[in-house]
């Protein structure tokens, strides 16, 4: 975070030492440490903000790639219900035809005979 080694900090001890004085020293170092603390607070507010931004995004992602299942299951079952009604379609076609066939057969027999 900050890189701020023993001799810096030593300077600034000294420094706030002879600008504040010793008196009022104490009163200085727990509005500091407020402040840091209410920093910190924020800090971590922000974040937790943005997280639950984030996990609301991905919550509505996921919600609608579900729709996106759900329709193309959706689909697919419809897909199926037409493919088996064209394949009984298809086979009344052909007994159709095979009645057909076999009738104008048997009516060729009969004649020829």
């Amino acid at each position: 975070m900050l890189d701020i080694g023993f001799p810096e900090f030593l300077l600034i001890s000294f420094v706030l030492l002879i600008v504040v004085g010793p008196k009022d020293l104490p009163k200085v170092l727990r509005s500091i440490k407020s402040f840091i603390t209410k920093i910190k607070l924020m800090a971590s507010q922000f974040h937790s903000g943005i997280d639950d931004l984030a996990n609301e995004s991905e919550i509505s992602n996921l919600r609608s790639e579900i729709s996106k299942i759900e329709n193309s299951s959706t689909y697919n079952s419809e897909i199926d219900e037409i493919k088996v009604v064209e394949n009984e379609l298809n086979m009344k076609s052909l007994k159709k035809d095979l009645n057909e066939i076999n009738n104008l057969s048997s009516n060729k027999i009969k004649k020829n005979k």
